[in-house]
């Protein structure tokens, strides 16, 4: 039998199969991606964010996020960002690379309305996200729509590794009106 990993198309189907799965299972590896941007003082910004949605056909991965969130600043400013999955039962890694738009206000009031009343209370704590507390009670949990914010990660390359016996396997897939991909060396 012939792994998955050995084919191009089969390889990009397993990320794409793995991202989807992640919007839908709350324990599923690609469920919290690790986002990477320019950071305002200089080098690289790195964290997790929650997949909440995923469309091969569009190309777009998306996530939630508080508007006074450092990383919202960092994308206004350079919109690139990269993403990275890893699933250690397939031994799969991808990274994405995208270009991330934020919306706010009436424009995500549908999305809004479907986080549960619990999760509300991560968009509008105060302080907010990164100023100083003196003690972790200090940080009052309130629900805000105004500050929710939904990122769109427009998905432009995957740079897919697959850690296998007795070799590696490496494919990256560029968008081109299409998903055009090419083994390159692990």
């Amino acid at each position: 039998m012939t792994e998955w990993w050995t084919h191009l198309d089969t390889m990009l189907d397993q990320v794409w199969l793995r991202l989807r799965r992640g919007v839908a299972d709350r324990k599923a590896p690609s469920r919290y991606l690790v986002m990477a941007t320019a950071g305002q003082r200089g080098g690289a910004e790195a964290r997790m964010v929650v997949l909440r949605g995923a469309s091969r056909e569009a190309g777009t991965l998306v996530a939630h996020t508080d508007t006074l969130s450092d990383k919202v600043a960092e994308l206004r400013a350079d919109p690139r960002a990269t993403l990275l999955m890893w699933d250690p039962k397939a031994m799969l890694q991808a990274r994405l690379k995208v270009e991330v738009g934020i919306d706010t206000g009436e424009a995500v009031g549908g999305q809004w309305r479907g986080v549960p009343e619990p999760a509300r209370r991560v968009y509008g704590g105060m302080p907010p996200p990164g100023d100083v507390l003196l003690e972790p009670q200090e940080l009052v949990e309130t629900s805000a729509q105004d500050r929710f914010a939904v990122m769109t990660c427009k998905v432009r390359e995957i740079d897919a590794l697959v850690l296998s016996t007795p070799k590696h396997h490496r494919a990256l897939y560029r968008w081109q009106n299409n998903w055009a991909g090419r083994w390159i060396a692990p």
